[in-house]
């Protein structure tokens, strides 16, 4: 290979995504300079994303120029981490000349498979920043970290999996409330290794790691292993004229897999809180999905970690006041995700036996009942007052508490 050859190969072109330093310092593991540069002929627009029709940047030809930036001096370790990072989305690589200050510049550019992704409107690098340059950036390192031990297309797959997780942990930052407990400072937990154990729809993480103990020393290096899933948001539906909540019944793997001889479990309506969404648009969606039911506002309850000796999972709760005819019962789920739900409407005092008999054995629906059952009789009681004074109509279990 040839003195130039050698030198366009550290040579890159991007004008996409990568263009924001930010996340391409994340994917190479450190941070380089960048020129502005442009591509004559060329214009970037959006493509159909594999993961659920999240748009990401294609260039194609026609049109004045696409805009991006030119990066030199890369070496072969840097093009391995491009390529991977590019690989799940049929790049291939080619040699172009774009234009700088300076003149023309040969560099390398990553050009999609030809036919594979529909186009779409004109890709604005600004309106992706705003939108998604955050939660992206936060998912790099997580998905760089399958380099050697994940092939590309299977990152792929877990992909929506690593960006909800990204979002999980920037809704992390800054939440904790600590009036009683200590409250941690930089420094508190030293990490030594951590490494991917698992990768897939959820992921195993090994920690080695030291933090500072009650007496203010650093405890000996310990491990752990953590379950990494995502935030997810849980809704129980009440009515409070009829005095009735909406559960959903399903199979769940995980009773099933401990030996529970019956795993199809009562719960909440409930579901992952995906990037790009609210805990609130969470529920909605899932809300419309697993029970066919749209819901007003909103009321939210406790947050929670389930299990946290083991579990990243953390759990917004909400109730939603809502009409629940017996028309409402049914069953629901989406046939695509393997759902098979039936929907349950049942008076409050049913559903505090169901608890007082073990039937319900969920964390989330106990902590929601419960929560409920704080403040039924104030609901009850501006139902009442909404409807004119003519109190509680259609109730079928006893009247609230005095």
């Amino acid at each position: 290979m040839g003195l130039a050859a050698m030198a366009l190969m550290g040579v890159y072109f991007f004008y996409g995504t990568l263009c924001h330093p930010p996340l391409l310092a994340a994917v190479l593991g450190r941070a380089v300079a960048v020129v502005p540069a442009r591509l004559p002929g060329y214009r970037v627009v959006e493509a159909e994303g594999p993961e659920g029709g999240r748009a990401f940047p294609l260039l194609v030809e026609g049109g004045d120029a696409a805009v991006g930036v030119l990066v030199r001096g890369l070496t072969e370790a840097d093009a391995a981490r491009l390529d991977y990072y590019e690989a799940g989305f049929a790049f291939a690589i080619r040699e172009v000349a774009v234009e700088v200050a300076g003149g023309p510049q040969p560099a390398r550019v990553y050009f999609a498979e030809a036919g594979r992704w529909r186009q779409g409107a004109p890709w604005v690098l600004a309106d992706w920043v705003a939108a998604w340059g955050e939660i992206v950036t936060e998912a790099a390192a997580d998905f760089m970290a399958g380099i050697g031990r994940v092939e590309p297309e299977a990152a792929l797959a877990r992909y929506p999996s690593v960006l909800a997780r990204a979002a999980s942990r920037i809704r992390a930052r800054g939440a904790g409330v600590a009036t009683r407990r200590r409250q941690a400072e930089a420094g508190d937990v030293a990490v030594d290794a951590r490494e991917l154990a698992h990768a897939g729809f959820f992921s195993l993480e090994e920690y080695r790691l030291r933090h500072r103990r009650f007496d203010g020393t650093m405890s000996a290096p310990i491990h752990r292993t953590a379950f990494v899933s995502t935030d997810v948001a849980v809704l129980l539906p009440y009515d409070p004229v009829r005095d009735r909540v909406l559960l959903v019944e399903q199979f769940r793997i995980a009773p099933f897999a401990r030996g529970d001889e019956n795993p199809w479990l009562l719960e909440p309506i409930a579901g992952r809180v995906d990037a790009g969404e609210t805990p609130e648009a969470a529920v909605r969606r899932e809300a419309v999905e697993e029970a066919g039911l749209s819901v007003g506002a909103l009321i939210a309850g406790p947050r929670f970690y389930p299990s946290p000796g083991a579990k990243t999972e953390h759990v917004y709760s909400f109730l939603a006041l809502a009409d629940l005819p017996d028309s409402a019962a049914g069953f629901g789920g989406l046939q695509g995700e393997g759902e098979d739900i039936r929907v349950h409407v049942l008076g409050f005092a049913e559903a505090e036996a169901l608890m007082d008999s073990g039937e319900v054995a969920t964390g989330p629906l106990w902590v929601l009942l419960l929560w409920l059952g704080a403040r039924r009789a104030a609901l009850r009681a501006e139902a009442a007052a909404r409807q004119g004074g003519e109190g509680a109509k259609g109730v079928e279990a006893e009247p609230p508490p005095a």
